[in-house]
């Protein structure tokens, strides 16, 4: 089910234009990755979704849970704001307030009454494993634990979208992973999550969908596998341990729907019409003959080759 909707949004600041002619859509249990250069718009792309701004041109549209009616996010947006969960890339936590302060501190902002707030501090103090820190200060926490404050801070009134700008910013590999797992875990709860990172590798781990923004536009959106179409090898190698071994593999290979097959002396450059199919009957080939192959290379892009490559041409 769609949730959020962005249709033809232009953001201008004094007339220059930050994002142009946007158009996504995010639906309801997705993890949405937003990715781009410094500069490129992502924030202020979160800013639109998250109704803290409103577009120049173009509209941003909300599906009320239950409803297929969409709703102006900005002319809604005081009904809307209580669906929705943010966390900007520095933390927004009160240092001289506890663990447990900040987060009645937060969920006071929403409005919920007592009761209903004690019992979902004491849930999310346990679901990211603070409670033993309840009554530390926040600037007594370490890095990790700030950030998990924080992203506490942003589910505490329950919301439906979570938002994220650059939550694993300056955190350790392995600290990374913790906030990534977490998350994970939050999605699993209902809660769709939109995350704008320069980690490609999180992004690409934890992502359904992303959108690449690349001067003020969006380039490329969608399922991961389907952005990646356009970047996918047009080709394969095969290295070979014996000659007699590849004209075996040649003869066979003949018979499958291939364009052209290059002889580099202990390896084979195979280019099929349909690189998927060829690789399946490869695979069942080899199993047959029982070959042995020093070398098969067939590389999906990863999204930071990706990235570079659309970062790097000279498309405006």
């Amino acid at each position: 089910m769609n949730l959020i909707r962005l249709r033809e949004v232009t953001k201008e600041y004094r007339k220059r234009p930050v994002l142009q002619n946007v158009n996504l859509q995010i639906n309801e249990g997705d993890i949405f990755g937003v990715i781009g250069q410094s500069g490129s718009g992502k924030t202020t792309l979160l800013n639109l979704i998250a109704g803290f701004i409103e577009p120049t041109e173009g509209e941003v549209v909300y599906s009320p849970q239950g409803s297929t009616k969409e709703k102006d996010l900005h002319r809604h947006f005081s009904q809307i704001k209580r669906h929705i969960g943010y966390t900007p890339q520095h933390n927004s936590l009160y240092p001289k307030l506890t663990v447990e302060e900040n987060l009645w501190h937060f969920g006071r902002l929403y409005n919920i009454d007592k009761q209903t707030l004690a019992t979902n501090i004491r849930n999310l103090l346990n679901f990211t494993h603070l409670i033993d820190y309840k009554n530390f200060l926040a600037e007594q926490l370490s890095g990790g634990m700030q950030k998990r404050l924080d992203l506490s801070c942003s589910l505490v009134h329950k919301p439906r979208l979570l938002i994220l700008d650059e939550p694993t910013s300056d955190l350790d590999p392995i600290l990374q992973r913790e906030i990534i797992h977490l998350l994970q875990e939050v999605n699993k709860q209902g809660v769709t999550i939109i995350i704008a990172s320069h980690h490609l590798e999180s992004i690409e781990n934890i992502c359904n969908k992303v959108a690449i923004i690349h001067h003020g536009k969006v380039h490329s959106h969608g399922l991961l596998e389907e952005v990646r179409k356009p970047y996918l090898k047009d080709h394969f190698t095969i290295r070979v341990r014996s000659v007699e071994q590849k004209q075996m593999l040649i003869d066979k290979l003949k018979v499958l729907p291939i364009q052209k097959i290059v002889d580099k002396g202990n390896s084979l450059i195979i280019y099929p019409s349909n690189v998927e199919s060829t690789m399946a009957n490869l695979i069942k080939i080899i199993k047959e003959e029982n070959l042995y192959l020093h070398d098969l290379d067939l590389r999906r892009p990863s999204l930071h080759e990706i990235f570079e490559k659309i970062a790097t041409s000279t498309e405006q």
